[in-house]
């Protein structure tokens, strides 16, 4: 069985966590990666529509409820407890799992660091790999430092280290 590389994608809010990840996925698959993502929502989120009939079994008073077809499934389930240890577990086959968030967690990491939005960085040093920035006082960095549309040297440098063994 695989075991996939986990790597936060992280910063702070609104620093373009998202709009990174959705610009890396595709150039990552291209590389032949099996990519997932795991993103904490704390503040609580909506799983499913009110027009679903998934939806209205939920509301109804349901647990739990699953909805699947030949090809993918979905799971919404009340937990008293949930993190991303346990979701990371859905993803065997995956070779890479982007966590989006986690500034503040033990995982490997790259930060992006955006003006106008942030100044320094957030994390812990020892946790990042890379920082993503349109600052030039960042060239000192101890890591690699990527401009903000460097997508393909970005991509490039997550294939290589998920690559390593």
């Amino acid at each position: 069985m695989n075991t996939p590389k986990l790597l936060a994608i992280s910063g702070v809010k609104n620093s373009g966590k998202t709009t990174l990840i959705t610009k890396l996925i595709p150039e990552l698959v291209k590389l032949d990666l099996k990519i997932a993502t795991i993103k904490h929502d704390g503040h609580g989120f909506s799983a499913d529509h009110e027009d679903t009939d998934t939806y209205r079994h939920k509301a109804s008073g349901a647990y739990g409820t699953a909805v699947f077809s030949n090809t993918k499934y979905m799971l919404v389930k009340d937990m008293p407890q949930c993190n991303e240890a346990m979701l990371i577990q859905s993803f065997p086959e995956a070779d890479l799992i982007l966590l989006e968030g986690f500034k503040l967690s033990g995982y490997p990491k790259i930060e992006i660091i955006r003006s106008g939005n942030s100044q320094t960085s957030v994390c812990d040093a020892d946790t990042l790999i890379a920082m993503v920035t349109d600052l030039p006082l960042m060239a000192k960095s101890e890591v690699p430092v990527f401009g903000l549309n460097d997508i393909d040297l970005i991509a490039q440098f997550v294939y290589e280290w998920t690559c390593e063994k």
